[in-house]
């Protein structure tokens, strides 16, 4: 409906007409009342015509009118005239031009472009944060006043116009309307405006706000790029390339920040399971590009790469990491050469006042690593490094954190913590809990395969389980048959990410391991492949990498035969002490050829007493070099039980504290045997401990003050622990 200047609807006396579109026409208006200008938004006639509607929609003008943001038009009041029909809305007016209008003259620097985008996410935040989404995002919806204030407009009037689906009688002109409104299959309704529309919203499907996060990264892409990310000449052209065509990165600025670039491909992802989950995360991320004025240039996205003719891997390692490349050169008739070479090392080191423990992992594009480090109040958190920047950056939440490993998409990690699985977003924003895995100090590594499926070792001891990442039931994927393997353990994909090799051994941490290959949604028994001392990792053109005693070799591997064939070849790397004897892997490597790992041995510990802040107060007698493993105080606070490993043995002993004397005495000598895992007596009287050998595991009992030969309590052909 057309208004003519110098008309009324209710207190407001139209003076102009200011734009027009598929949600109404919207007019300058005077409020004749408290004499301040104000747009006025006079919906569509069909619409007025429909009580059912008209109800619907004043329910949701009342939650709309709730919305309180500097960042958000405001809306002043609903107006009815019952006898023309007309039903307005009266909203704040915003001066300035929309971004429609400032694109048209091309793309928006980078830094001002982030300041929109932030105050456009402010907004959508606190909308909700109330249970609104905006449902139709543009840049015709989003105006910047002269100022450079950002105000998003037309908030919630998609979801208002759109009711039930059922009660659309009829459809605007999809060709000519920039906003749609249109009767869709038994699926849903489509709503909103073609080339901003999320995938899940193109196909007629019920939305919810990861649909606005969707348009706000198309806003974003064109703010950069001075582009339209979806083109065509008929509405259905633009839907067909928002289902199916790619951004095209290249149109980006050469000089975008990493993590701005990382926040597009999370906002753009057309899964809505994998994109950004929530807006306040983008509103993270651009907080940090904001204040870090020195970040680096992204790399230019690449297409994957086919299998070459010489294979090339770069390798680091954590004190040191070392880089290098491996070549496999293939003949004519597809044969490997195995002459495997090495060049190029390097190093880098912890962060200031930390130190490299367990736990590396790197992003399949071979860009960022992630790593484990220790503080000085003895807690360790996760890191990670892109490998363009000297700089590491410690991801909040992730106190206590153990095995990372990434999701196929190199924005995502997952991680041990606090007895549960973890996933956190390299955007920013807290890691949300996947499900309880379990003890951390028991969890043998994870692994995130296809359709967005993680396993892992939950246990010490016993199978590998699945689950979703976004949580749901756990499920087994391995069983443990009767071979006398006990522990299945660093689960590893390959490349079709629904097969995976893993270590497995007796659990008794002496015997050398073994290699198995198991399967998403297959048979529960694995497939062996061969002995090894640590998990394996695939790398193209089909090997596979381990550590056979102290060396890191590299084993063909046939994908279709699912077989390791000839003989492994050294690459020349030694890592004493770097791969436990449980078979953790200390290294990873890229789908695009970088491998990490650490070369470091084991590291004297000493038993130290601090207070609540962290400060030593005392140390315990110890034998120079000597590693201690698990600390058990008993029932009253005078003894300490810890296991002694003594330089170059992986067989430790049981000691006993006495710590009002400050003295040491073992209580164990069998130096054929692993003893570790204490749990003491009620009375303190006696201990309880594990006892792991090559023939399997026993639990073991023997006196503190009056030690002679323990008495066996328990036997088992894996390894088993006293639980006090």
């Amino acid at each position: 409906m057309t208004l003519a200047p110098g008309s009324r609807v209710g207190p407001y006396e139209i003076v102009a007409s200011i734009g027009a579109g598929g949600m109404g026409e919207v007019f300058r208006a005077r409020d004749t009342k408290l004499h301040r200008d104000v747009a006025i938004k006079v919906l569509p006639e069909e619409f007025a015509r429909d009580h059912d509607r008209v109800a619907r929609f004043k329910r949701e003008a009342q939650i709309l009118a709730s919305l309180n943001h500097s960042n958000i038009a405001g809306i002043y009041g609903l107006e009815e005239d019952a006898t023309s029909g007309t039903l307005a809305l009266a909203m704040e007016l915003v001066d300035g031009e929309d971004l429609a209008q400032r694109l048209k003259r091309g793309a928006i620097p980078i830094d001002e472009s982030i300041a929109i985008a932030k105050q456009i996410a402010e907004a959508l935040e606190e909308a909700h944060e109330r249970g609104i989404v905006h449902r139709d995002l543009k840049p015709g919806n989003v105006k910047v006043t002269p100022d450079g204030k950002v105000k998003v407009l037309d908030f919630g009037l998609a979801k208002a116009i759109e009711g039930d689906a059922g009660a659309m009688s009829g459809s605007a002109e999809l060709s000519h309307s920039p906003t749609m409104t249109h009767q869709g299959t038994v699926a849903g309704m489509i709503i909103g405006t073609a080339a901003y529309m999320s995938p899940e919203q193109a196909r007629g499907k019920k939305v919810d706000k990861r649909a606005d996060i969707w348009a706000f990264g198309v806003v974003l892409f064109e703010m950069l790029s001075g582009r339209r990310l979806f083109t065509g000449e008929t509405v259905s052209d633009i839907l067909a390339a928002v289902l199916t065509r790619d951004p095209d990165w290249t149109s980006l600025p050469a000089q975008i920040p990493v993590p701005l670039s990382q926040l597009l491909r999370r906002c753009l992802d057309r899964n809505a399971k994998n994109r950004l989950h929530d807006i306040a995360d983008a509103r993270f991320a651009l907080d940090e590009v904001l204040s870090d004025v020195g970040a680096p240039p992204a790399i230019r996205p690449q297409a994957p790469p086919s299998r070459p003719r010489v294979l090339a891997f770069a390798a680091l390692f954590l004190i040191g990491l070392v880089s290098g490349v491996f070549l496999g050169r293939r003949s004519i008739t597809g044969a490997a050469d195995a002459t495997p070479k090495l060049h190029g090392l390097f190093e880098i080191s912890p962060p200031e006042k930390w130190r490299f423990v367990s736990g590396l992992a790197i992003s399949g594009d071979g860009q960022n690593i992630a790593f484990v480090a220790r503080g000085e109040d003895g807690r360790t958190r996760l890191f990670v490094r892109p490998m363009n920047d000297a700089r590491a950056r410690e991801l909040p939440g992730t106190v206590d954190a153990r095995y990372p490993f990434w999701a196929p998409d190199g924005r995502r990690l997952g991680f041990f913590a606090q007895n549960r699985l973890r996933v956190t977003d390299l955007l920013g924003g807290l890691p949300r809990v996947v499900t309880d895995s379990g003890s951390t100090e028991d969890v043998r590594g994870g692994a995130w395969g296809a359709d967005d499926r993680i396993v892992f070792a939950p246990s010490f001891t016993g199978p590998l389980v699945s689950i979703a990442a976004t949580g749901g039931a756990v499920t087994p994927v391995t069983e443990i048959g009767n071979e006398g393997i006990g522990t299945h353990r660093f689960p590893s994909f390959l490349p079709d990410g629904r097969r995976f090799v893993f270590y497995a051994s007796l659990g008794t941490g002496v015997e050398p391991g073994t290699l198995y290959l198991g399967r998403l949604g297959g048979p529960l028994k694995p497939k062996r492949l061969g002995g090894a001392t640590s998990a394996a990792l695939y790398v193209d053109p089909g090997y596979l990498l381990y550590v056979q005693g102290d060396s890191l070799v590299a084993h063909r591997f046939d994908l279709g035969r699912e077989e390791l064939t000839g003989e492994p070849v050294s690459l020349g790397i030694s890592l004493p002490g770097s791969i436990s004897v449980s078979g953790q892997r200390s290294l990873d490597v890229s789908r695009t050829g970088v491998l990490v790992y650490r070369t470091d041995k084991r590291s004297a510990t000493r038993l130290v007493w601090v207070d609540r802040e962290g400060r030593e107060l005392n140390s315990l007698p110890s034998e120079v070099d000597t590693w201690h493993y698990g600390p058990t105080l008993s029932p009253d606070g005078r003894r300490l039980a810890v296991s002694h490993y003594e330089p170059g043995s992986t067989s430790g002993g049981i000691w006993v504290h006495d710590l009002e004397r400050n003295l040491a005495s073992r209580l164990t000598a069998d130096d054929k045997s692993d003893d570790t895992v204490v749990a003491w007596s009620p009375d303190g009287s006696e201990i309880a401990f594990a006892s792991a050998s090559g023939s399997g595991g026993r639990i073991n009992r023997v006196a503190v003050l009056e030690p002679g030969r323990p008495r066996e309590i328990l036997t088992a052909p894996t390894f088993v622990a006293p639980n006090a």
